[in-house]
């Protein structure tokens, strides 16, 4: 690469960064999501740590950020996996500065939680139950006493309005992990999303699309088609309400290019639903599934 290009680059990533948080689209504050909403918020207040738990793409990230937002503080997160280390949620010396300052303020790099403690922001612990026994060791003290023991200073106290929220999938989800009983004890409330009823979601299709343009049947269909492989016997994955935007995006935007709505969906649905469902039945495949709940709501 020239010393151009990267200095072309540089200064697009400068540009790019932002400060804070901004959510685009609104955010459907409505029956269960009110709900969960206000419950985030008075736990956070209350000092009482929560976790909110529910399938992918119903929203739980969406909140935590909208409380982030709607409160004034920085927003950080990490998503757990078997590769999460406590270092990489804490930080760690930058050996290079350790060599010229030693152990210092200055040489220490910290990672998310750390920096949400001292500066009092909101940190997400996304899909806590796929931590490491290792990882949510590490979170104990943050939780419970709000602050962390970094050696060689001794005791980080957490900023006041240090705030943690943690989110898991269903518990029979695979690759998880159980939660250890003394994590638990230290999550206060529990707040559960399922998928939502049909006005909200179809409400949730519009504004993320956007699909203000497209006809009442059309999303009627979208829906439908989403919400079966909810109730379909061979289906233990079904579709996200995420699945669902990101077809509604595709049917609005270019269903000028099928003789109706329809053939939009058909066109596009095998594609965009079967990314993450997964079957039960031995024999059925994902793709037959999909076909059959086509012909069902479309003919």
């Amino acid at each position: 690469m020239s010393g151009n290009s990267e200095l072309g680059f540089r200064e697009l990533l400068q540009k790019s960064i932002v400060d804070g948080i901004r959510i685009e689209n609104p955010v459907i504050l409505k029956g269960q999501y009110r709900r969960a909403y206000d419950l985030l918020k008075d736990s956070i207040d209350a000092n009482v740590t929560p976790c909110l738990v529910g399938p992918p793409g119903v929203g739980k990230s969406l909140l935590a950020r909208k409380v982030a937002e709607d409160t004034g503080r920085g927003f950080y997160e990490v998503f757990f996996d078997e590769n999460m280390t406590p270092s990489r949620l804490i930080g760690a010396f930058d050996p290079a500065l350790v060599v010229r300052r030693g152990r210092t303020v200055e040489s220490f790099e910290p990672g998310p939680l750390m920096r949400s403690m001292v500066e009092g922001g909101l940190f997400v612990a996304h899909e806590l139950n796929r931590a490491t026994e290792f990882c949510q060791n590490s979170l104990i003290a943050p939780l419970e006493e709000r602050h962390y023991h970094l050696y060689p200073f001794g005791m980080i106290k957490a900023h006041d309005n240090f705030a943690f929220v943690s989110t898991q999938n269903p518990i029979e989800t695979s690759g998880t992990y159980r939660l250890s009983r003394v994590l638990v004890d230290r999550i206060g409330c529990w707040i559960r999303l399922g998928y939502p009823d049909k006005e909200t979601e179809k409400e949730i299709l519009r504004v993320n699309a956007p699909a203000y343009n497209l006809a009442e049947d059309i999303l009627n269909k979208i829906y439908e088609i989403v919400n079966e492989t909810r109730q379909h016997p061979d289906l233990e994955i079904p579709a996200s309400p995420r699945a669902g935007i990101f077809l509604t995006r595709l049917v609005d935007r270019y269903l000028d290019r099928f003789d109706d709505g329809g053939e939009a969906i058909r066109f596009f649905a095998p594609s965009v639903l079967t990314k993450e469902m997964r079957v039960r039945t031995p024999g059925k495949t994902v793709e037959t599934v999909i076909e059959e709940i086509l012909q069902k709501h479309l003919g």
